[in-house]
């Protein structure tokens, strides 16, 4: 997972470079779910050594949206309706369980960072008409933002759970959504700016109420592209102009 400490213009590694190359080729639709590749193409594709690939496709199989067999290779994984039902409900769960203990364990350094993700995301969205460049950016501060919620908990089991399923979340809503939305981007701005503040005063109702608004309404909006049209689109997505390729951001 990307670290959120770490400046925007500060220099990457290798690796980070690999890992946030490959996560482009897949909010591209460059590379579908279900799709084979392999370290050396995926090495050519981004003019990469093959050792950062590797440490890339590793943390990306370790999320989740990628699987690694000897018999066929890396594959983007693919996912139905129902598995993104599992997958936004099991999300809400957690967040609500880690709401009461982020409240009594939140450090101000935590707390501060996620007000600076807040900042962030904005720049990455609503301040920028071309958001959609900066998807990668954006998806990368959204995990960072609500997986540190989920560590200023303290339960480093319920941390490691929730960052096994939260990037292949991300990368499910921006592969179904089509076009950008500028009210949605803002609505979801709103939406966590709302949970920083509920953190910062140490409200767990509120807290709690903030991050299930936020899950349903990205959930709802999902889900409703996730018909009988756009549900092929996630396993086998047609090729698309870059303006209809557009991720909305809605996170």
């Amino acid at each position: 997972m990307p670290n959120s400490e770490t400046p925007e213009k500060e220099t990457v590694s290798e690796t980070d470079k690999a890992y946030n190359g490959i996560l482009e080729l897949v909010l591209g639709h460059q590379l579908r779910p279900g799709e084979r590749t392999s370290v050396m193409l995926l090495a050519s594709r981004l003019n990469l050594g093959r050792t950062p690939v590797k440490e890339a496709i590793t943390r990306l199989q370790t999320e989740g949206l990628l699987s690694v067999s000897e018999r066929s290779g890396t594959t983007v994984n693919a996912i139905d309706v129902e598995e993104a039902k599992q997958l936004f409900a099991l999300r809400q769960v957690l967040e609500d369980f880690a709401a009461e203990q982020a409240v009594k364990h939140a450090t101000p350094a935590q707390i501060k960072q996620l007000k600076e993700l807040a900042k962030q995301m904005r720049r990455q969205s609503v301040d920028n008409k071309g958001h959609s460049l900066l998807s990668t950016r954006f998806v990368n501060s959204n995990v960072t933002f609500h997986a540190l919620i989920v560590a200023a908990s303290g339960n480093q089991y319920l941390a490691r759970l929730y960052t096994q399923i939260q990037m292949h979340v991300q990368i499910v809503t921006y592969l179904i959504s089509r076009g950008d939305d500028p009210d949605a981007a803002a609505a979801r701005q709103k939406e966590h700016e709302a949970i920083v503040a509920a953190l910062a005063g140490r409200d767990a109702k509120r807290l709690k109420s903030a991050l299930r608004a936020h899950a349903q309404t990205t959930a709802r909006i999902i889900l409703q592209n996730f018909d009988s049209e756009s549900a092929p689109a996630v396993k086998q997505p047609p090729r698309r102009s870059a303006a209809e390729s557009r991720p909305r951001n809605i996170l």
